[in-house]
Order: structure tokens, then C-alpha cells, then sequence
């Protein structure tokens, strides 16, 4: 007789496990497929230095509107900003929009297409500040910029149209031309999301400077004049330069994309531009002369003993 309490054979469905094929989410899904579309990161990579050498090559004026684009008035990036006006105007006229089909209000519905007009009316500055930010994309992020530029163009349209079905008194056209709009503008928002917090497209790349001590960079008279220098000064990245007995430095780490700025080219007597994306900044305190770059670079205070060059991170009242 079997022993209730003894341990069982494991059956043969026990000891051979199922396995389920893996399933993806359409964001997964899309992610997998950017990655494998060299043609697609390719083309977008092309328009994208496309648009930045244009900029480039038209003078103080494009270069001005583009500052004025990448939010460098602002302090951050101006695209985000905007489409907060855009979605949160398409998602609201689009929840108004439902109401009223529930409720049947003729106010609700009029709220609804005021609504839905507004969204798509602020979509155009927002995707012009949106192509400024995608000209000077990591190369990285190309393909993930492309789209997301692409499936926000599905969404305007689908918008557009709903908007003009509101003007014909066509609601229902208009109600699920307003759908396909939330369903694409959704999947848009989850790559400019990816951009942000995977690819890291518009955050400040700049390292905190640190150097709360006075610390020895190097010798004086190992400092050429007018010449950017790179040094690392206690595990930090900086770049000094001299103009007679004057000495400045800044961070050499580029806060719009983490290009070495040691590596620059010299503009006009105090300014250092990236050998990235050509965003320029002022050796002095390290303010944004011109962007992409909208986040200054952290400087440092700087002083000379005994033939030696010291510097320490800039703190407030300093």
C-alpha cells in the first residue's frame, strides 16, 4: 500500500513544461522593427542633417529662428511644451467628443470641434520645433525620430479631415476620424517617450560639477594661448582656455548631446561650438550662444598659484 504523504512521479505533462511562444505589444513590436530597418534610419538620418545643414548654411537669421525653436529663450526644449497644447486639446476634444455622442448636447459637441480645430491648428509650430530638435538628433535615435515624426503626420491628417467632416455636419465621420487620430497620436507619444527617457533626446548630457575645492588642472605655462585644452581635473571633463593672463573653464562634456567639446573649433574670441551638432557656447560661464543645446554648461572658477592653474565648480554668489 502507497504511503499518502510519500512524494508522486511527476506525471508527464509535470516534468515537460509548456512553453508559450513569446508575445509582444505593438510598442515592443515597433521598437523590434525600428531597430532592424537600416533603410528607414538611414533616410531619416539624411533628412535630419539635411534640415541642420540648411540651418547652417543660411546665416545669423536661420540660425536665430532655430534658437528660437529649440526653446534656448526657454531654458529647455520647446517641443514638449507645445505638445502639451496639441495632445491635450486632441484628447479632450476627443473625450467631449464621445460625451456628446452619449448625451446628444449640442453644446458638448460644439466644444468637442473647438476643440479638435484648436489641436490641429498648434500641431504645425509644434512639428516645426519638433523637425528643429530632429535636425540635430543622435544618430542612435534617427530611426526612432523618423517615426515618430511620421506617425504624427497620420495623426494631424486624421485630425485634419475629422475637423473638416465637423465643418460638413458629417459627426459621425468626424468622431472616428477623431479615433484613429487618439489611436496613432498615442503610439507617437510612446516613442517621443522612448526618445526621452531611452535614447535620452533633449535632457541635459552636461555631469555635474562637483569640484567643490580648489584643484590643481595643470601648470600655467602648459596652457597655449587661445587654444581649447582638455583636462580631467578629479574624474571630471573640462576644457580650459587661456587668453593672456586670463583662464577660463567649462565642462567638456556638451549638455545637448554629450559631444567633447576639447575637441571643438574656437568662434569669435570667447565661444567654443561642438564638433557635434555645432551648438555653441561661451567659455566665459558657459551660456548658450546658439543650439541646438538649450541647457548651459556648468563652469568653473579658476585662479593661478605658484605657476599653477586651479579651478573649482562655480557655486551660487561665486
Amino acid at each position: 500500500m502507497t504511503n499518502a504523504s510519500s512524494p508522486q512521479p511527476p506525471t508527464p505533462h509535470e516534468s515537460a513544461p509548456v512553453s508559450l511562444p513569446d508575445q509582444q505589444s505593438v510598442p515592443e513590436s515597433l521598437d523590434q522593427l525600428l531597430d532592424e530597418a537600416q533603410n528607414f534610419h538611414e533616410a531619416s538620418l539624411a533628412v535630419s542633417r539635411y534640415v541642420h545643414q540648411w540651418v547652417l548654411r543660411n546665416g545669423p537669421s536661420a540660425r536665430e529662428l532655430a534658437d528660437v525653436l529649440h526653446g534656448k529663450w526657454l531654458g529647455h526644449p520647446l517641443h514638449p511644451l507645445l505638445t502639451d497644447l496639441t495632445v491635450g486639446a486632441w484628447t479632450w476634444g476627443f473625450y467631449f467628443d464621445l460625451m456628446a455622442r452619449l448625451t446628444g448636447s449640442r453644446q458638448t459637441q460644439h466644444l468637442a470641434d473647438r476643440l479638435i480645430w484648436l489641436g490641429t491648428l498648434s500641431a504645425l509650430p509644434t512639428a516645426i520645433a519638433g523637425l528643429a530638435d530632429f535636425s540635430a538628433i543622435k544618430r542612435s535615435a534617427a530611426s526612432y525620430g523618423g517615426a515618430h515624426a511620421l506617425l504624427n503626420s497620420v495623426a494631424w491628417l486624421c485630425f485634419l479631415e475629422s475637423s473638416r467632416a465637423r465643418l460638413a455636419k458629417n459627426q459621425s465621420r468626424a468622431f472616428f476620424l477623431a479615433l484613429g487620430g487618439m489611436l496613432v497620436s498615442s503610439l507617437s507619444a510612446w516613442l517621443g517617450g522612448d526618445l526621452v527617457y531611452r535614447h535620452r533626446i533633449g535632457v541635459n548630457h552636461a555631469p555635474a560639477a562637483n569640484l567643490t575645492d580648489w584643484t590643481v588642472a595643470l601648470p600655467l605655462d602648459d596652457l597655449s594661448e587661445a587654444t581649447l585644452t582638455p583636462v580631467e581635473v578629479g574624474g571630471e571633463s573640462l576644457v580650459l582656455f587661456r587668453h593672456g593672463q586670463k583662464v577660463v573653464a567649462i565642462s567638456g562634456v556638451c549638455s545637448h548631446a554629450g559631444g567633447p567639446l576639447g575637441d571643438g573649433q574656437r568662434i569669435d574670441e570667447w565661444c567654443v561650438e561642438c564638433p557635434w551638432h555645432q551648438s555653441v557656447f561661451d567659455l566665459r560661464d558657459g551660456h548658450v550662444v546658439h543650439g541646438p543645446a538649450v541647457y548651459a554648461q556648468p563652469h568653473y572658477l579658476t585662479r593661478i598659484r605658484d605657476g599653477q592653474i586651479e579651478v573649482r565648480a562655480a557655486g551660487p554668489g561665486a
